[in-house]
């Protein structure tokens, strides 16, 4: 059975960057690849860095999207993935089942980004998701967010709709390793919904109180710049200035894993926004696997994890107190860092490897087919859509019609003194009383020489 996953991100093939997109369908690979499936991970040339374009090997899965759907008719796949609905516009036919990874909330990262039309990418997901044949996501909580999407896309509400799959990592965990006690990190870019000024401004205070502790920052500012009006130049400008700050900038997915073993916990809380509230964050999947306890926030799913297998420790991102006392409990007590490093990687290995977790999609795999409602759906949806344009096409024509109306002389007379009409009322009267007395002669008359006849 072949499967073709397609990404619009890196996959973190040696020496390459990738991201948290790139790394879930990297890892819905690997766990079908468990399960005995032939699978391919695909992904844009365009995202290939210069050291990585000349590998044939990773070349040979890369597709232009002007031609992805050529490349997917190349492979031939039994089963067609796509993570996320806005690849679907550069797919014209599929001839295979079709499933649509929802990673993320795609359609609030639209929104946070400043798209212009709101209505135009509501409208671009429900088309992407009505020729879906299977879909899945990454949290509970994202399930509950999408399944009103799936109705709206003609989808039938059974119980088993939408299986949850979370962001998972190899069951091959690295042996714990126990880092420098007082080393934090902090690993991404800056995005529009990602603010984390708060936690770092007030670890770097906590690091002056007590002249102790040190940050290591991979990553920075996303490439298309500042996307927050000025807030992260100003905060990475800080960044670069304090003295217990280093910024290591973005590596490939191997050389990081590597460096984080170095260090003791991990730096994950952002001020609290509906995209956050819902994202199953990948970064964090990462920092536990490694074996990082992390400080993460209070509100979402991942929360009560960490929380349940003291992971790290959970904190509302608006608690400054709560906060400090944290990492000030950090950098003077090592062993209780270790025991949550330990605990982290306990929770990944229960909950958390590709191995336990590809069940949904692997069943799916196994026995695909098309979705039985999916061609009715999509002609009631065509139906609708034909006669939208049809009343809008309607309602333009009326639209000229009467403003072609409006431009005769007498109309435009009347719109000048329509208010004065009733004056003219009794001038009416009296031109047409002659007109009511000739017919009313005309009627008695030929009444009388009808009755003469008889």
């Amino acid at each position: 059975m072949a499967i073709l996953i397609v990404t619009t991100e890196p996959l973190p093939y040696p020496g390459m960057v990738t991201t948290g997109a790139g790394l879930r369908a990297w890892s819905l690979a690997q766990g079908l690849r468990t399960q005995g499936f032939d699978v391919i991970a695909a992904m844009p040339t365009s995202v290939l860095p210069n050291t990585a374009a000349q590998n044939q090997e990773i070349r040979k899965n890369c597709f232009e999207r002007r031609n992805l759907t050529a490349f997917i008719q190349e492979k031939n796949p039994d089963v067609l993935v796509v993570q996320h609905w806005g690849l679907m516009r550069e797919i014209e036919t599929v001839e295979c089942p079709l499933v649509i990874d929802l990673a993320g909330p795609h359609l609030l990262e639209r929104a946070y980004w400043g798209s212009e039309s709101f209505e135009s990418d509501l409208y671009e997901k429900l088309a992407a998701l009505r020729r879906a044949d299977f879909v899945l996501c990454s949290g509970e909580f994202q399930r509950h967010y999408f399944l009103g999407f799936l109705a709206l896309a003609g989808f039938s509400l059974e119980p088993q709709l939408l299986p949850v799959i979370p962001l998972s990592l190899s069951p091959e965990l690295p042996l714990y390793r126990e880092g420098e006690p007082d080393a934090f990190i902090y690993g991404g870019m800056f995005l529009p919904w990602q603010n984390p000024r708060d936690a770092l401004t007030w670890l770097l205070e906590v690091f002056d109180d007590q002249q102790r502790g040190s940050l290591t920052f991979y990553g920075g500012m996303h490439p298309e710049g500042d996307v927050s009006g000025g807030t992260f130049q100003a905060l990475l400008e800080r960044l670069e200035q304090h003295s217990r700050v280093r910024l290591k900038g973005v590596m490939s997915y191997e050389q990081l894993l590597a460096e984080y073993q170095d260090a003791a916990v991990a730096l994950d809380l952002m001020a609290r926004n509906p995209e956050r509230e819902l994202a199953f964050t990948t970064r964090t999947m990462v920092y536990l696997w490694c074996g990082l306890p992390v400080i993460y926030n209070n509100y979402s799913e991942l929360s009560g994890y960490i929380s349940r297998y003291e992971a790290g420790w959970v904190v509302s991102p608006e608690d400054e107190a709560g906060f400090k006392s944290i990492v000030s409990e950090i950098l003077a007590r090592p062993e209780e860092v270790r025991r949550r490093g330990q605990n982290a990687q306990h929770l990944v290995r229960e909950h958390f490897t590709w191995d336990k977790t590809i069940g949904p999609l692997s069943s799916f795999c196994r026995e695909p087919r098309f979705r039985p409602d999916k061609e009715a759906a999509a002609l009631r949806f065509e139906s609708r859509d034909l006669q939208i344009a049809q009343l809008t096409t309607e309602l333009e024509e009326t639209r000229s019609a009467l403003l072609t109306l409006k431009g005769k002389k007498i109309v435009r007379l009347y719109e000048r003194f329509g208010s004065f009409a009733f004056l003219l009322t009794p001038l009416v009267v009296l031109l047409a009383l002659p007109v009511c007395l000739v017919l009313g002669a005309s009627i008695l008359l030929t009444n009388l020489l009808r009755i003469a006849r008889k």
